[in-house]
């Protein structure tokens, strides 16, 4: 008596659908997992650029008796000053309109599209663009401040020219203050954490770790 073997497979047409099931799923999941894992990075990279400017500050403070007072007299001085203390940065020093040292524009969590600053700036070796904007010598400011003791500003684009270039995601301001460095949405700031424009949303990255907006 004859034993018969069958053999099982499958035809070119259902490893066709197979394949076609997969690929679309993988194109409703692939941008997904590519925006978290960028969300994840730039979150990362915040959280480096503000503690490196957090330990430079601190060593500025402690090399001028505790007080920042008359210590910055314009946005260069901010760049001669902070280059001393973060290691291996690239300078773009500028005193006129015509050369840019920054993107030329950059969109807020609402959509707005703003022209970017001209100005000196400072280059991490991580890749972070560091835009300084000075206040007042006496750091008595109280621009977007609570209280009269702002020195100056800047503007952290924590991967330079590339994008997304928004407010929230990538671009973030951060303010030099006589009482430590404040992120624009702290308490002690007039700007809103939940800002429609994304301008607070550095203090969300701080207290959360993530961006879930």
């Amino acid at each position: 008596m004859k034993h018969h073997k069958f053999t099982f497979g499958f035809t070119l047409a259902e490893v066709l659908i197979t394949l076609g099931i997969i690929g679309v799923v993988a194109a409703m999941t692939m941008p997904s997992l590519i925006n978290s894992t960028q969300k994840k990075e730039l979150v990362a990279q915040y959280k480096k650029a503000y503690s490196v400017i957090s330990q430079a500050y601190l060593m500025i403070l402690n090399d001028n008796g505790g007080s920042l007072e008359g210590v910055f007299t314009s946005n260069n001085d901010y760049i001669d000053i902070f280059s001393k203390y973060i290691k291996n940065v690239k300078k773009c020093q500028t005193n006129d309109q015509i050369t840019r040292c920054y993107i030329d524009s950059f969109k807020t969590l609402s959509g707005r599209t703003i022209d970017g600053d001209t100005g000196s700036t400072l280059t991490t070796p991580d890749g972070a663009i560091l835009l300084f904007h000075h206040f007042n010598s006496s750091c008595t400011s109280t621009t977007e401040l609570e209280e009269p003791i702002g020195c100056g500003r800047i503007r952290v684009d924590v991967n330079g020219v590339k994008k997304p270039n928004t407010v929230g995601y990538d671009i973030f301001d951060i303010y030099i203050t006589q009482k430590g460095i404040l992120p624009r949405g702290h308490e002690n700031t007039t700007i809103e954490e939940i800002n429609s424009e994304g301008w607070g949303r550095g203090v969300t990255i701080l207290t959360k770790g993530k961006i879930d907006y």
